[in-house]
């Protein structure tokens, strides 16, 4: 592990702290700093990871330790309301030391409400991180590398709202810019490096006291630095139309349910564009006030991971989160997507599965335990890229 990068965020939580070290501590309600709160969190967690690169064979396994500090400072009034947030995270392979890595995200958000009826904001975030060896260029090979692919990025998105909650219409906006950097092994990620420029409308109709119409269009610019050898631009914009409908508190539920249209163009005409049919459903059934039920299902394109022209992905979501006491609780969740990759010449397709449990513990307003399981696995129609995986981990978290 970098010890130089492990020091200073450690550093820098202990000298943001600093102002408070003689507060009482551990309370959970976080302490006021310059008319603001400071919200401080600490998460260690012991983790088995049995195939670390979501290999078909040769499979590595570890047992290893994660430490994320978290550092949250919110001011706010009657109109506005500005975060700041750090997050740090690290963590040790205890026998497989290429695959222990170091994380940080900085994000500051700032939100501004003039009057009920207009919402105006700004949020930004930087973020150094990684791809997991195995991913990438490297996934389905059977080689693994020996480091894995460091990148960062900014992001920059603005937002606003027009229209009270009470309203008859409501109207959104937002557009932002993500650009998105690798760091090392340039020779097979210069072509992963781009820039986004996206941005979003949607409109709210109330038909019904619970009940609002939405219409919404989307578009999303995709730019790279760099073309792989021998291969047309991967430049292209893609375009969503979705309408449908959004209920709030009809037999314990709310939800938004939306189907339409979705194309993507090429900015260069030797790669074949592609259009469907596209929905999007999420659900949210509460029975109870301590037990909640999830159901989300979409279908999205998502960019080239190197099969293909872009990847065209299914996918469903479940999740069950349940209160026993006010210190117990549980969730069980499972997902599964299909990816189909456009034009791609070994007509590959994935099915994916992923399954968890986890149980919490919340032995006092500051202090938490937890466990939990995850089972993944993805079916190929090129057996290199099939993989089983199982994670297993224990946690306790702080908050200060």
């Amino acid at each position: 592990m970098n010890i130089k990068y492990t020091a200073i965020g450690v550093a820098t939580s202990l000298c943001l702290l600093s102002p408070i070290a003689n507060a009482e501590l551990l309370d959970g309600k976080g302490f006021d700093v310059a008319g603001g709160k400071l919200s401080p969190k600490f998460t260690v967690k012991e983790f088995f990871d049995d195939n670390l690169t979501s290999a078909q064979t040769n499979e590595i396994d570890s047992f290893g330790t994660l430490v994320a500090p978290q550092l949250t400072y919110e001011l706010k009034n009657n109109k506005n309301l500005f975060t700041l947030d750090y997050l740090f995270t690290a963590a040790t392979h205890y026998s497989s030391h290429n695959d222990d890595y170091i994380d940080q995200t900085v994000s500051a958000d700032y939100e501004f409400t003039p009057t009920s009826k207009i919402t105006l904001g700004v949020e930004t975030e930087y973020y150094q991180g990684h791809d997991p060896r195995g991913t990438g260029g490297a996934e389905g090979t059977g080689v693994v590398q020996n480091s894995f692919d460091r990148y960062h990025h900014y992001k920059i998105d603005g937002n606003g709202a027009y229209g009270a909650k009470s309203s008859k219409a409501q109207f959104e906006i937002d557009m932002g810019h993500i650009a998105k950097d690798y760091d090392n092994n340039a020779s097979a990620t210069a072509v992963r490096d781009r820039e986004d420029l996206y941005g979003s409308t949607r409109l709210y109709y109330r038909v019904m006291p619970k009940t609002q119409l939405l219409l919404e269009a989307r578009v999303a610019e995709y730019h790279y630095d760099q073309d792989a050898a021998g291969t047309a631009s991967l430049d292209s914009t893609t375009s969503r139309a979705l309408a449908g409908v959004k209920w709030d508190t009809t037999f314990k539920t709310t939800g938004t349910a939306q189907i339409g249209y979705i194309q993507k163009n090429f900015d260069d005409t030797a790669r074949v564009d592609g259009q469907d049919f596209t929905w999007e459903l999420g659900v949210e059934w509460k029975p109870r006030t301590y037990s909640t039920f999830n159901l989300n299902t979409s279908r999205d394109f998502s960019e080239s991971s190197g099969a293909g022209n872009f990847t065209s992905t299914d996918t469903v979501t479940a999740s069950w989160s349940h209160d026993w006491s006010e210190k117990i609780s549980t969730k069980l969740n499972m997902s599964y997507s299909e990816d189909s990759f456009d034009q791609d010449t070994t007509g590959r397709s994935d099915e994916n599965l992923n399954v968890g449990a986890s149980v919490d513990y919340e032995m006092r307003r500051w202090l938490a335990f937890g466990a939990g399981y995850t089972y993944s696995e993805r079916d190929s129609t090129l057996n290199s890229f099939d993989y089983e995986r199982n994670q297993v981990e224990a946690f306790a978290t702080v908050t200060f």
